[in-house]
């Protein structure tokens, strides 16, 4: 092989041993991106304290507690009337433009987009014949619009001391276990329209506390 060939296949291996090693890098500071702060849709508001920092993962998921001797404030729904009373020190998150009024927390390692804590339920939007049958056999049978849930374990009517009429519901997923607590409230004059609360993360004395401070402070006319 003479020599200018022999530079030529040095040069071709240099350039692609530089191409190889910038695509690793820009990888490498992709994943390192990944896993900074927690990027939230434009114009979502906080409402608390922002969490700040690197969000740094635990094993097993943390349960989110607050003392005893911890302020509650009231938040207030932006599209319907709905309140309740939250630990002031649980951040909480509202995505603006948001036609289901979502609340979320931003607390721990799992986004606010997968840890709402409320949200409406548009019961047409889900299944129309729904909306004039009784509200348990909605609940019995939400399940069914979520690939990850296979059946309801169990459903148990409750009233809060606002007077509004709850469900407690526990679905199973396909490991057969029941991780979460759904509760589903009756909107008064409204059909078409239940508040599902969901609980995640929380100390399950203060979600209790938060789902009995629920109040529905106007009757909005069925359209």
């Amino acid at each position: 092989m003479e020599n200018k060939d022999i530079v030529k296949i040095a040069v071709m291996t240099a350039g692609a041993a530089v191409i190889l090693g910038g695509s690793l890098y820009a990888a490498y500071r992709y994943s390192l991106a990944k896993q900074g702060d927690i990027v939230l849709p434009g114009g979502t508001t906080y409402l608390g304290a922002t969490p700040t920092g690197r969000v740094q993962p635990s094993t097993p998921p943390l349960r989110f507690t607050a003392d005893a001797t911890v302020p509650y404030k009231e938040h207030s729904g932006a599209i319907y009337p709905f309140s309740f009373s939250f630990p002031e020190t649980l951040p909480l998150v509202v995505f603006t433009n948001d036609p289901t009024d979502s609340v979320a927390i931003a607390w721990g390692n799992i986004p606010p987009q997968q840890n709402i804590l409320l949200n409406m339920e548009l019961i047409e939007i889900r299944e129309k014949t729904m909306v004039n049958k009784p509200k348990q056999e909605y609940v019995e049978n939400w399940w069914k619009y979520f690939s990850g849930l296979k059946n309801v374990a169990s459903v148990v009517p409750f009233t809060n001391i606002f007077g509004l009429k709850g469900y407690k519901a526990s679905y199973v997923n396909y490991a057969n276990t029941a991780p979460n607590v759904d509760v589903f409230f009756e909107v008064p004059g409204r059909n078409d329209l239940m508040i599902h609360m969901a609980n995640g993360i929380l100390d399950a004395a203060i979600f209790d506390r938060i789902v009995d401070s629920l109040k529905w402070t106007a009757a909005t006319p069925t359209p």
